[in-house]
């Protein structure tokens, strides 16, 4: 038993030297951005899901999920008729939807995320109209209504995501190219333009709005240690930005920056793989949804019968990888409850569309 723990532990120090020595890093500034390259996380963790079936009505591809008190919140992002259902955790029963689908003054044409910020105060941001919309839920009556509307519409070129301070701050990612975030007030004017695009490759002027494509990002923002992160939906990039230093940590894995080639078009065609599709700063880390599957392995397999990310990969507040789990289920939206040790996610591809892992200690 003493042999095989020496041994064990043998193997642990020999992949935690592999993992420093395989990371580099340099400095752009030395007060103001710091690039990481790392190869491998220094400890891997397998988890198993606990399947619950919505109930209610159907959700067509729950793509965010979010927890509150006794209350779990869902954004279908192809609901047919409404983007957003409030559940009852107890038993994960629908009881009350709104956002409905249309193009009128309280509808929604393309919701993309949603912010909880109690049990009755929901923010819901609408990529097509580049709205933030506040809903409010009143348990006793068990419906959701709309309550106000910020305007975007010529500030932001249609970001397909957006981040949440308060109700009076908001972040979005830019689509121009010229900036990777843009803060915004709740006038819906530009407050701050933070950071550029952080390709290593060569960027020219006229290809920037197809970068910004191609490095098309989730975004998530925590007040309480004032960390902005944004995580790629192709290769594999983490960007951590601390607001009180002004600082950015570009975190590359080892599947690289977003691959794409250029269309006649003019759009990016994406090459490589898909990379991330959720991302959520905690107190204490830094939580994504990783996919990996490259685009060939993808149009092999033209049912999409595996969409979705089967691995969480998880930083410090520095952007440093410290472990991967890997997953029994394929998954697309987490929500992280550190405090009760779960983490809430949602799966496309079975009747069980919400799954509750439990949180290891890491």
């Amino acid at each position: 038993m003493k042999k095989n723990g020496l041994l064990l532990c043998c193997v642990v120090l020999l992949g935690a030297l592999l993992f420093i020595m395989c990371v580099s890093v340099r400095t752009e500034n030395s007060t103001d951005e710091i690039l990481v390259h790392y190869s491998q996380f220094p400890k891997e963790i397998q988890l198993t899901g606990e399947e619950f079936m919505i109930k209610g009505e159907y959700v067509r591809f729950p793509f965010r999920i979010r927890q509150k008190g006794e209350y779990v919140y869902i954004l279908d992002m192809h609901g047919e008729k409404n983007f957003c259902h409030i559940l009852k955790k107890e038993n994960m029963a629908i009881i009350s939807s709104f956002a409905q689908r249309g193009n009128g003054p309280e509808e929604v044409l393309q919701a993309m995320n949603l912010h909880v910020v109690s049990e009755d105060s929901i923010w819901l941001y609408d990529t097509n109209k580049r709205e933030v919309t506040l809903w409010e839920y009143s348990p006793k009556k068990q419906t959701v209504s709309y309550k106000d509307c910020i305007k975007f519409e010529d500030k932001i070129q249609s970001s397909s995501n957006c981040a949440w301070e308060s109700d009076s701050v908001f972040f979005f990612t830019d689509k121009s190219g010229y900036n990777r975030i843009l803060m915004c007030n709740k006038g819906g004017d530009i407050k701050e333009y933070i950071g550029e695009i952080p390709s290593e490759n060569n960027k020219e002027a006229s290809n920037l709005g197809i970068m910004a494509q191609a490095w098309n990002s989730y975004i998530h923002y925590n007040p309480r240690n004032q960390l902005l992160a944004t995580a790629t939906q192709l290769g594999e990039v983490i960007e951590v930005y601390d607001l009180k230093t002004n600082s950015r940590q570009i975190i590359v894995g080892p599947h690289g920056e977003p691959q794409y080639a250029i269309a006649k078009d003019g759009w990016a065609v994406p090459k490589g793989i898909m990379g991330f599709s959720d991302i959520q700063i905690t107190d204490n880390y830094i939580y994504t949804v990783f996919h990996g599957r490259t685009f060939k392995e993808i149009i092999k397999d033209p049912n999409n019968t595996l969409d979705g990310g089967e691995y969480i990969h998880i930083y410090n507040l520095n952007g440093e990888p410290i472990c991967r789990l890997v997953l029994d289920h394929a998954i697309y939206g987490i929500d992280v409850d550190e405090e009760n040790k779960i983490i809430w996610a949602t799966d496309v591809n079975s009747e069980e569309q919400i799954l509750k892992f439990q949180l290891p200690e890491i």
